[in-house]
């Protein structure tokens, strides 16, 4: 079964457009190839979530939430850390290989059939792959459906899914060239994914983006709960791990314990509290457990590592870096850190370079697993030029080697999900998986 497995990512990776073909924005392909399919993604009821920041963290903590009700319930990722197989769970287990071929070999027909009508209307990777998840849920006969956005919100391909609740966790600078570059723009976006009469949660505060969050929920008559509006927290306490906060919104919870750390998880833990809310199926003994293990790989991940204290965090963005720095801050403030860096060459290099400068004695450049990382070393210059002494190493695990022999206390890998992906994978596999090296 691997090698068919190999062969379906292979397939997928390769066979489809995915940067390699320009392919424009929009939801007819996904519309028609889900038509195909018998339209799966009505098989169950959704929870959609978008963001720039904070979405995969909301949409694991509704998830677990679901799981420890006892309902059956699928999760849609993206993107993955260093296996495809993480992008699409049911009931807290990731899709088998062999679910992974058997579900293809469902979809791809369909896929071949629309390549059939030329290229305009040749499914995406991303259209492909959410084709696939929608039509496992249903396989699976999931009641609820927790499903991630991939880009943006309005033309996503998961935007074709009428939610019981959709959310808006936080709207910032990302993706501008394809968002807009202003963020009442990049709002409008996020948006996309609000649907008529159906209630909206978000947790943005920033004038211009809730201006247009509120502005399209008022057009579509849909009910929007705002955070510090309609619902609220309070009381945070910050302990590695086990986190405290109270909630007030329709309910008042006092003394919460949330396993995710930093602030700004808390802050997503009251937005996944105020959807569950407005779903009407809040169960306070049920949320505190759900809070008290819930676990988002790669997002201010915390581990052991030959004696050293390990962070993993795919923090991509300016705002990702701000939030890492605060959060290293509360937890590691006076001790020694030690990064394991690599960031994309579209991305705000020079920003994020800017956020990291303060929190780390020494920082080792290093390569993610992308063709958009050609100049990483570029990295490296931009540390020095902050008098952050830097020295590049282009294999991440090589890189992060060399950091756990720093005499430094923490050692933080940060700047892509790639680079998070690739470390991590050594760390809980203690191997280079097969499907890597595609």
């Amino acid at each position: 079964m691997k090698k068919d497995y190999l062969k379906v990512l292979r397939t997928l990776y390769y066979d489809r457009p995915h940067g390699k073909v320009k392919i424009e924005l929009g939801l007819e392909r996904i519309k028609r190839l889900l038509e195909l399919l018998g339209n799966p993604q009505y098989s169950y009821k959704v929870v959609h979530i978008t963001g720039t920041n904070g979405k995969g963290s909301t949409t694991r903590i509704i998830y677990n939430y679901l799981k420890e009700l006892g309902k059956s319930v699928g999760a849609f990722f993206s993107p993955h850390l260093y296996t495809f197989r993480e992008r699409i769970e049911v009931n807290g287990n990731l899709i088998t290989e062999e679910d992974v071929v058997k579900v293809f070999n469902e979809v791809y027909p369909a896929v071949i059939e629309m390549d059939k009508l030329g290229p305009d209307w040749q499914p995406s990777f991303f259209e492909t792959l959410t084709a696939m998840a929608f039509t496992y849920f249903r396989q699976r006969e999931v009641e609820w459906a927790i499903v991630e956005a991939g880009l943006g919100g309005r033309l996503d391909a998961t935007n074709v899914v009428i939610p019981e609740v959709s959310i808006i966790t936080t709207v910032d600078y990302d993706h501008m060239k394809i968002l807009g570059e202003t963020l009442g723009k990049i709002a409008y976006e996020k948006s996309g994914i609000i649907k008529k009469e159906k209630p909206v949660v978000t947790g943005e505060t920033k004038y211009e983006p809730l201006k247009v969050i509120k502005e399209v929920s008022k057009q579509r008559k849909a009910p929007l709960s705002i955070i510090e509006r309609d619902f609220f927290f309070c009381d945070a306490d910050l302990y590695l791990n086990e986190n405290s906060f109270s909630y007030r919104g329709n309910v008042k919870i006092k003394n919460l314990k949330l396993s995710l750390n930093g602030r700004h998880q808390i802050q997503n833990a009251a937005i996944s509290i105020r959807a569950i809310e407005v779903l009407g199926i809040l169960d306070e003994e049920i949320l505190r457990k759900a809070l008290s293990n819930v676990v988002h790989p790669g997002r201010f991940e915390v581990m052991k590592y030959n004696g050293k204290t390990v962070v993993l965090d795919g923090a991509h963005n300016t705002a990702g870096a701000t939030v890492l720095v605060r959060t290293l801050n509360d937890y590691f403030g006076e001790k020694d850190i030690v990064g394991v860096i690599g960031i994309l060459d579209d991305k705000e290099r020079e920003k994020i370079v800017d956020k990291f400068q303060h929190v780390f004695s020494k920082v080792y450049a290093s390569k993610p697993k992308s063709h958009r990382a050609a100049h990483y070393y570029e990295v490296c210059d931009m540390f020095k030029s902050k008098r952050v002494p830097c020295e590049i190493i282009e294999n991440p695990w090589e890189a992060f080697q060399k950091a756990i022999e720093d005499p430094s206390e923490v050692v933080v890998v940060a700047g892509s999900l790639y680079l998070v992906g690739e470390v991590r994978m050594y760390l809980v596999e203690r191997k280079k998986v097969p499907e890597w090296d595609i």
